[in-house]
């Protein structure tokens, strides 16, 4: 294990507490962003209220807590007294920290030579579904995880919503504005509702994102 109490190699510490809905949304959010080695939901006071990730649970907490003050001091200065976010690229450690209603805050822990940039789409998401389990107000950027089954070419056929399958009608592939590896298609369902949907690959994998609600 490294100083700061990430774990090496992907070997993740025991927990100390029990899982929640919130431990099992951060989850997902560190298999979706490159690099990443932890998560932590934080309040207003420092107090971590759940976190996943290859880490000791201490060094989580302590992390979360320092990078949520650091949030309220940036946001203290006249220059950045609307930030929302707060991205830092340190020798040993990447770190991401997201404002949430109430005073909550979400943060990423990345590994060294993580990029900051690139992860827009699961950290909406992430904070998309944060949003539906606590019952705050949702926030204004809606891109959301979605379940999509592709045909032998990637192309999507359908999607699964609330365990319900909806097949979609292809309209056109998206050839510009894509990061490396990512691919995109305007699709309509049957109910007439369009939508974008873009694959991320992460390795092996491959995550898919709408950029609205599906209905």
């Amino acid at each position: 294990m490294s100083r700061d109490g990430v774990a090496s190699g992907g070997v993740r510490d025991s927990r100390d507490q029990r899982e929640s809905a919130f431990s099992v949304i951060l989850t997902d959010l560190v298999g979706r962003v490159a690099g990443a080695r932890a998560a932590a939901l934080v309040d207003s006071e420092g107090e971590t209220v759940d976190y996943a990730g290859s880490a000791d649970p201490f060094a989580i907490r302590v992390t979360a807590a320092h990078w949520r003050i650091v949030l309220d001091q940036a946001r203290t200065q006249a220059a950045f007294g609307g930030a929302r976010m707060v991205a830092v690229r340190s020798e040993r450690r990447s770190y991401l920290v997201h404002a949430l209603p109430d005073g909550y805050a979400l943060v990423v822990i990345l590994a060294r030579g993580s990029s900051v940039l690139g992860h827009a789409r699961a950290i909406a998401a992430c904070m998309h579904r944060l949003t539906d389990e606590a019952g705050w107000q949702a926030p204004a950027d809606v891109w959301t995880a979605i379940d999509v089954r592709g045909d032998r070419s990637g192309r999507p056929v359908s999607l699964r919503v609330r365990g319900a399958t909806r097949f979609v009608e292809v309209l056109g592939a998206v050839v510009g504005g894509l990061g490396r590896g990512e691919r995109a298609w305007r699709v309509r369902l049957l109910s007439g509702q369009e939508v974008l949907l873009v694959r991320e690959r992460r390795g092996r994998r491959g995550y898919w994102y709408a950029d609205q609600a599906v209905s």
